[in-house]
């Protein structure tokens, strides 16, 4: 029996198509079993922030639990916030730095103490929470409780690929964005 040349190649074409679809799966279990085998990725980071500002602690406050405002105060940064549950006071937002934004939801809340808390209940930064203190001081001009002495405390927990990236970041670099963040808030109420 004579082949033709055409049937050759075919024939040719079948064994490496099934080597081509072996080297496939070897190569995917191997991945599947490296990747179920690492522990999953998690990363913690605690920065904090002090500064006293030229507005009233009730101002601040004000400004700081309105969270339907972030969008108008943060323009670059949170695309929109919805309230999910006001007695609860869960909110979803999409925010983010530099082109990338996540998809959050959060629990803002005023503590027994009177710290503001935002604990973050879903995503990447799960666990991650923010509280900030108030505490009223002489204003820059001698006005009594004219000023505010803030004390933020951000716990940030992140998992996933968050927790990769969070770890080429020097706390420097949060705590300035945390501090600008802050300053944002402050020009808010003295604009208004």
């Amino acid at each position: 029996m004579t082949t033709s040349k055409f049937q050759q190649q075919y024939q040719a074409m079948q064994g490496h198509n099934k080597i081509s679809l072996f080297g496939i799966l070897f190569i995917s279990l191997t991945v599947i079993t490296v990747f179920s085998l690492v522990p999953s990725s998690y990363a913690d980071k605690m920065i904090t922030l002090k500064k006293v500002s030229d507005v009233s602690e009730e101002s601040l406050l004000s400004t700081i639990s309105n969270v339907s405002e972030y969008p108008k105060i943060f323009p670059d940064n949170v695309k929109n916030v919805k309230i999910l549950d006001n007695n609860t006071k869960l909110v979803e937002m999409n925010a983010g730095i530099n082109g990338m934004f996540f998809d959050t939801q959060s629990i803002c809340k005023t503590d027994a103490s009177g710290n503001y808390v935002v604990e973050v209940v879903s995503g990447d930064l799960k666990g991650t929470t923010m509280t900030t203190k108030l505490e009223k001081t002489w204003g820059f001009h001698g006005k009594k409780d004219g000023a505010t002495i803030v004390d933020i405390a951000l716990d940030v927990k992140t998992s996933g690929f968050l927790s990769w990236m969070i770890n080429f970041i020097p706390d420097s670099s949060v705590s300035d964005a945390l501090g600008y963040g802050f300053d944002k808030f402050v020009q808010h109420i003295q604009m208004q």
